[in-house]
């Protein structure tokens, strides 16, 4: 499974690379660089892999200063070594990403519509989605990545709280990964897969 990944990554790695500078990471993160106007700073726009169609027509034409550095994550459809399948992205990846660009700010694709700027912290156990606080163990997970990297991955993420921003959008609850951004210090917001173009270039426009 892991090597049909990686050839399907490898085939839209060298289509994306016709148009934008574009790379694979060492767990096969899917990257493009996108050069906007002068003046501003840079920012990981990271989303599911599985939404790369919709996320990359929500870019194109988009007005922002600065970089833009578009993760497309494919590691929800990555095999675990304990033959459970992953229910959402993991943290090794994202986080190596802030470790390695530095950027400004952290925007995170999600289903849904607005911003997100809070998660109240979860865990993923046997017995599926409860609060942190709650009984059980969360699951601890070896994934193996595209590229064949194993990582080990514990389904446990803090909660975070991000200031709302200044823009007419609904602001709610954003997804888990959210932790990951927010324990480096990088300022984290969810942005909704619905209107995702619009609400996006509002969020760049804020500096």
């Amino acid at each position: 499974m892991a090597s049909l990944l990686l050839e399907r990554l490898s085939q839209d790695l060298e289509v994306l690379s016709e148009h934008v500078r574009a790379c694979l990471d060492e767990f096969g993160t899917l990257l493009c660089y996108l050069e906007g106007g002068r003046g501003g700073r840079t920012t990981l726009l990271h989303a599911p892999y599985t939404e790369a169609i919709p996320v990359l027509k929500a870019l194109n034409g988009l007005a922002f200063r600065g970089r833009l550095l578009l993760a497309l994550d494919p590691s929800p459809l990555c095999p675990t070594r304990e033959g459970l399948p992953l229910s959402g992205p993991t943290r090794t990846p994202l986080a190596r990403l802030l470790e390695v660009h530095r950027p400004h700010r952290l925007l995170l694709a999600f289903p849904g519509q607005g911003l997100g700027i809070r998660f109240p912290g979860g865990k993923e156990t046997e017995g599926g989605w409860r609060p942190l606080e709650a009984e059980g163990e969360p699951l601890v997970l070896h994934v193996q990545a595209p590229t064949g990297l194993t990582y080990p991955e514990v389904r446990a993420y803090e909660a975070w709280e991000s200031p709302p921003l200044p823009l007419p959008l609904p602001q709610g609850e954003g997804p888990y990964l959210g932790a990951v951004g927010f324990a480096l210090g990088v300022p984290t917001y969810g942005v909704g897969l619905v209107n995702l173009g619009p609400d996006l270039e509002a969020v760049l426009g804020l500096g």
